[in-house]
């Protein structure tokens, strides 16, 4: 991409430089040679002067590529107490309108009168109310060093650069690179390929284009949009700061959206939408962006102290759409300090294949995602999404709005039939979450559609909200799953660790539709009673049978659980001893001394996993003792038939 934007404006400013120039010599909007046909050979007219309107003319019906310079003498400058420091040339009701390929040069004017601008470039064109702004049509033309106004740009191929003082600049033709301006808005309406970099603007608008790129990874391709908004005779503040409409392929990268360039503060206090996906999107890309600071403060007479603000919001409907590796509430320093009222919401879009992955979405003062009643599909995953629903009043984390827009914990009901947002999908059930070595073991359900598949990814966060369910400060991991013809599924997870005293949440993704459920209910993270020990030998699904545990290693709570990972899904007995060794046998190794209790009955494993209760009180433990438990199952793939898993070791206490 940076090579892409170097050939372009290397080449642009290559053949201006070898250009015939024309140099403009007066402000005043005059005219003294055919305006249909005098040409640069015609220049200067009788009375001496060239105007910027004679220049566009003369340029406009002389072959090939022209350049225009400027030169006005500062005893003509007008209009100080706008444009201080400006040679202001004055539009008339037609406006300035270049057809043919040329260069615009204002920052040739610094050449002759120095830097008297400290805001920006020395030329302005002062375009009166009513009258038309100024345009270029031809390709491969560029527009450079002007302060303040407006231009459209018609032509192909066309670079737009250093200009400032908030210009306006629309963008209609295609391959076209608007780069390291000051500016107001930059719209891209109907081109191709256009490519807007290294700007700080208030905001950028995209309608009916392909391929338009804003921002970019190379050096100095980053935009800093600091934030579009106004308030409304009531006071109600609105502006967005991106704004997508009917747009395909559009890549939004690496930009600062609505804050300060240095991206610690608020950018516009009346900002309300950081990225708005209007309808008609396809094939949408947004991501490395920092979003935060989109904030409408309320204003009288009848919102004063009121906040509004999405951070991503949509409308209407398209497909295919990415939001990747965004923080959104985050400041540059990673800190969730610029929140706004809502993280993302989908609104009431019917949007098709919406996918946040990755993101960062924190500190929001109502829910961190909302997943409007209209959208299905909307994919959530590998997101961080913490410190959100800060006003209370029953937000949260990730909310599935029901048919009747209502927000809070949508409870699960049974086989999963409902509407609403990602159609209410069922939030897995856990029951709890051991620390264990390499990691977290997670356990759960999840009652859901019948005979599906799903993802469940895990989540660890500091406490849970008032609500009982929780966020995801900390990504741990995801399994895939399956619900029987009755919709449940049992599963457990070994995924990371997570610190001592978090709680465990987790999602479910429906696939491959990739809706998405709120979080589910919490659950403590505890340590693990005991340790596992003795290697164990892979058997028929390939990996080594695990061991572990949950509950505690107490008498006087009973409440001590077992459990079998990694083995096939047949026939076992959980058996324990008073000693360890590590001895060849059957398939595997055995990890318990003798003599040897088995825990009847036999059980059966299934999602190559089985767990057993043990009742400390039938079993005559006392306070101090160690036991040793293991698991002995069935195995086809052993030439014995049988494998075991690895020792666990409990010291039991009162």
């Amino acid at each position: 991409m940076e090579t892409l934007r170097s050939l372009i404006a290397l080449t642009l400013l290559s053949s201006a430089a070898a250009a015939q120039t024309v140099t403009v010599t007066t402000g005043a909007d005059v005219i003294d040679i055919d305006y249909f046909t005098g040409t640069i050979a015609d220049l200067p007219g009788p009375d001496g002067k060239v105007s910027f309107l004679e220049a566009i003319v003369a340029t406009n019906h002389t072959p090939g590529h022209q350049r225009i310079a400027f030169n006005i003498p500062q005893s003509e400058w007008t209009l100080q107490f706008l444009y201080p420091g400006c040679a202001v040339i004055m539009s008339g009701p037609n406006g300035f309108l270049a057809t043919d390929s040329v260069t615009i040069d204002g920052a040739s004017q610094t050449a002759f009168t120095g830097d008297t601008n400290p805001l920006g470039a020395e030329v302005a064109i002062y375009r009166p109310f009513g009258t038309f702004g100024s345009s270029v049509s031809g390709d491969n033309s560029i527009v450079t060093g002007f302060h303040s106004g407006e231009w459209s740009i018609g032509g192909d191929n066309c670079l737009v650069n250093g200009n400032t003082g908030g210009m306006h600049i629309n963008v209609f033709g295609s391959n076209t690179v608007v780069q390291d301006n000051e500016a107001g808005t930059i719209k891209v309406d109907g081109g191709t390929n256009v490519v807007v970099i290294g700007n700080t603007m208030m905001r950028a608008r995209v309608w009916s284009s392909t391929g338009t790129r804003i921002g970019g990874f190379g050096a100095g391709e980053r935009n800093f949009i600091t934030g579009y908004g106004t308030t409304n005779s009531e006071g109600l503040p609105a502006g967005a700061d991106i704004e997508l409409f009917s747009t395909t392929g559009t890549v939004i990268e690496n930009n600062y959206i609505g804050t300060t360039p240095d991206g610690l503060a608020q950018g516009n206090q009346y900002q309300t939408m950081g990225v708005k996906v209007a309808t008609g999107n396809v094939g949408l890309r947004v991501s490395d962006n920092l979003i935060a600071g989109v904030l409408g403060h309320g204003q009288g007479p009848h919102h004063a102290g009121q906040l509004f603000g999405w951070g991503v919001y949509f409308e209407g409907s398209g497909s295919d759409v990415e939001f990747s590796n965004n923080t959104i509430g985050l400041d540059a320093l990673g800190q969730p300090t610029l929140p706004s009222v809502w993280g993302v919401h989908t609104g009431a879009s019917d949007y098709d294949d919406v996918r946040f992955l990755d993101n960062v979405i924190a500190g929001h003062y109502f829910n961190g995602v909302t997943i409007g009643k209209n959208t299905d599909g909307c994919r959530l995953s590998g997101n961080v999404i913490y410190g959100n629903a800060t006003s209370g009043a029953g937000f949260i984390g990730i909310d599935l709005e029901t048919v009747n827009a209502a927000n809070g914990v949508s409870l699960n009901d049974p086989l999963d039939p409902d509407l609403g947002g990602n159609r209410q999908q069922n939030f897995p059930v856990l029951s709890a979450a051991v620390v264990e070595t390499g990691g977290t073991r997670v356990f759960g359900t999840l009652d859901s559609e019948p005979s599906s598949a799903y993802t469940i990814e895990f989540f660890a966060t500091p406490a849970c909200d008032a609500t009982g369910f929780g966020q995801g400060q900390r990504v741990l991991g995801s399994i895939s799953t399956a619900t029987d013809a009755g919709g449940h599924a049992t599963f457990t997870a070994l995924v990371q660790s997570a610190a001592s005293g978090w709680v465990i949440t987790a999602t479910a993704t429906l696939e491959p539709l990739g809706s998405t459920s709120e979080f589910s209910a919490c659950v403590p993270l505890i340590g693990e009673p005991g340790v596992s020990y003795c290697t164990a030998i892979a058997n028929s699904t390939g990996a080594p049978g695990a061991l572990s545990a949950i509950g505690s290693a107490s008498l006087a709570a009973n409440d001590l659980v077992l459990h079998a990972s990694s083995v096939p899904n047949q026939a076992g007995v959980f058996f324990y001893g008073s000693s360890r060794t590590q001895q060849p046998f059957g398939g595997g190794n055995l990890c318990v001394g003798a003599p040897h209790v088995r825990l009847l009955p036999v059980v059966f494993a299934t999602g190559n996993s089985a767990s057993r209760a043990v009742d400390v009180s039938q079993a005559g433990f006392v306070a101090g003792q160690t036991v040793d438990f293991q698991f002995w199952h069935r195995d086809p793939a052993s030439g014995t038939g049988f494998n075991l898993t690895e020792g666990y070791e409990v010291i039991f206490g009162l």
